[in-house]
């Protein structure tokens, strides 16, 4: 039975008027009977007349429910009526949201639970539409339109490779809802990995106006996936884990430009992780997991490094051999030309070489009486054309004229003991950042840095040993540490500087820059970039696809590794089936609605029918 409440009950107060309009109209005057001769012949058929006796008599009760019906409709409205009635929330906005992350590539009998997820989210399509790709960081792709663009939109969604973020998708579906009533239907198998908790933003957001409905398409997939990825400059490190509740036996393979280079067998406990190093190739690499299984998208890591993965250095040295040559010849990265002053465009190993096309030039133990005149000046165009200079301190260095080339102003040499500590913390000390004084020496020269230098170690009176700075377009290092008078070349952490300090000065780009996980957010120059699947041009790159990158003329590799996102074994834990066979079923609640217009509406046509009666009759 439908109730009829009222919002102003006193308005009901008017309906006074309805019984003060009854009074008067009992009041009036009744009309009396008068036979007027020159109408007698009207009278002369008697049935004929009651019949029309009859109709005025209706006529004359008409205007009187007219104008009660009128009166009477005017006072209700003033108490603003409404009736409560159910209607269906779907007809005027849904909210889809699609759990697009990784694991909803996995597939169970051929069938992905994105595939069950986009079937069952075009059933649900009703009203206005919305569509939330829920990844990590949910995108709206459709906004408040109508149920073909939807069903269209829905069709071209593709899963991608992140994440899943559902709490924050369900938080951005009530922004979009607003004030308005709807529905809002998630499609995913709860396997969310960021974001809050989504049965406490559920509960939090359900309301009289809003249905929030969790529709879980996970399946009984199984799982060995790559889940951990530690790239450096000279290997890779990969964590394969089995995810099963029995062993299995996987192939691992290291592809570079479709060609093998290695591949192991190797047998995973349940539950376990293995783990596998190689050698990182140069370029773009990646490694397969084979057989592959129910997600295929944790099989297959990308490598990617830099474009420039050697250095060339030449060492300037009269010394046939030492400590620096051997730590520079012993790194990978490093591709070593040794001259011997006079001759520099032949090296020891009798190549003829353009000693100012290096990378980097280090002068150590040079005999002043062996160089050619000009050989300074000519270092000094070099670094001020862009090229990285390093000057060793040794014995007569204060004797060498190298005019404004050193970027300290030398001194007399100091003969007594010093500790050589770490003034500054960066790239290339931050080994020393336990042990700040990571060395001594017996001698040392006196030394003041030039203005703009950076002294990144000092003896223990402060006089600079270490100085970096900058000359034009190049950079310039002032090494003074004599090695003959110190243990340092003897050290671990000695080539471990060496390398640091060229990768510093030439800006060796870092491995780790090349490769990330899928999710990031790079703010690049507005340019065209080549995703794995497609091209776009944009300043704002969403990685949400494993695979190869490319913009600023460089590669990058970017790949899921995310141990619960492989996880697909995980039960669900938000649905029953029971619950699960209601959800695409319409849905009602109980809505207010006003019956003031519609009223309204009703007292106007009451009384403009009044009008055409009073009309009629002659009265206006």
């Amino acid at each position: 039975m439908v109730s009829l409440p009222f919002q102003r009950p006193f308005g009901l107060w008017a309906l006074i008027a309805v019984i003060a309009f009854i009074v008067l109209y009992m009041r009036r005057p009744k009309p009396q009977d008068k036979v007027i001769p020159s109408l007698m012949f009207i009278m002369q058929d008697k049935k004929r007349s009651k019949q029309y006796s009859f109709l005025q008599k209706l006529m004359t009760n008409l205007l009187f429910l007219l104008q009660l019906l009128s009166i009477l409709g005017l006072a209700v409205v003033a108490a603003a009526p409404f009736v409560k009635l159910k209607y269906d929330v779907t007809l005027e906005n849904t909210v889809v949201i699609l759990d697009v992350s990784a694991s909803m590539q996995a597939k169970e009998k051929g069938v992905s639970r994105f595939d069950a997820a986009l079937g069952q989210a075009k059933k649900v399509v009703s009203g206005r539409n919305s569509i939330i790709m829920a990844e990590n960081i949910p995108l709206i792709v459709l906004e408040n339109e109508n149920d073909q663009l939807a069903l269209d939109v829905i069709s071209k969604i593709k899963p991608r490779a992140t994440t899943t973020n559902l709490g924050d998708a369900l938080l951005l579906a009530k922004d979009l809802l607003g004030d308005k009533p709807g529905r809002i239907v998630v499609f995913s198998d709860f396997l969310s990995t960021e974001g809050p908790d989504i049965e406490v933003v559920r509960t939090a957001l359900s309301s009289e106006d809003k249905l929030i409905d969790f529709v879980d398409v996970s399946n009984d997939a199984k799982n060995v996936g790559i889940i951990k990825l530690e790239a450096t400059k000279y290997n890779t490190k990969i964590y394969v884990k089995n995810f099963n509740n029995e062993a299995v036996q996987r192939t691992i393979k290291i592809v570079k430009d479709e060609k093998t280079i290695t591949d192991a067998k190797v047998t995973i406990a349940p539950k376990s992780v293995e783990n596998f190093i190689f050698d990182t190739p140069a370029g773009i690499s990646r490694v397969e997991l084979e057989p592959k299984d129910d997600l295929s998208v944790d099989d297959i890591a990308y490598v990617a490094t830099p474009p420039k993965i050697m250095n060339s250095v030449l060492l300037v040295t009269n010394v046939k051999s030492s400590n620096l040559e051997l730590a520079l010849g012993a790194a990978k990265d490093v591709e070593l030309s040794v001259v011997n002053p006079p001759v520099l465009t032949i090296n020891t190993k009798k190549e003829k070489i353009d000693p100012y096309k290096q990378d980097i030039i280090i002068l150590y133990n040079i005999k002043k009486s062996e160089l050619v005149p000009g050989t300074f000046e000519d270092i000094e165009d070099y670094v001020n054309d862009g090229g990285n200079l390093v000057i060793a301190a040794q014995g007569d260095l204060n004797e060498l004229n190298m005019g404004d080339l050193p970027i300290v102003e030398l001194k007399n040499k100091i003969n007594r003991p010093t500790k050589a500590c770490i003034e500054t913390i960066n790239q290339i000390t931050k080994q020393f950042e336990n042990e700040k004084c990571f060395t001594t020496a017996s001698s040392y020269f006196g030394a003041e840095a030039k203005k703009g230098s950076i002294i990144f170690a000092s003896a223990d009176d402060k006089t600079p040993l270490i100085v970096y700075g900058e000359r034009k377009k190049g950079k310039n290092v002032y090494y003074g540490i004599l090695d003959e008078t110190s243990d340092f070349k003897t050290l671990p952490s000695y080539p471990i500087f060496w390398n640091s300090l060229i990768n510093f000065m030439i800006g060796t780009e870092d491995i780790k820059d090349f490769n990330y996980k899928t999710g990031k957010i790079a703010t690049i120059g507005e340019q065209k970039v080549k995703t794995p699947s497609s091209s776009l041009t944009t300043s704002k790159l969403l990685m949400d696809e494993a695979g190869i990158y490319e913009y600023d003329n460089k590669k990058y590799a970017v790949n899921l590794l995310d141990e619960k996102e492989s996880d697909i074994s995980l039960p669900s834990k938000v649905e029953s089936q029971k619950e699960r066979e209601k959800l695409l079923s319409r849905e009602s609640k109980e809505h207010d609605f006003n019956l003031e217009l519609t009223i309204l509406l009703f007292v106007f046509l009451f009384m403009l029918a009044e009008f055409f009666y009073i009309k009629r009759r002659g009265d206006i």
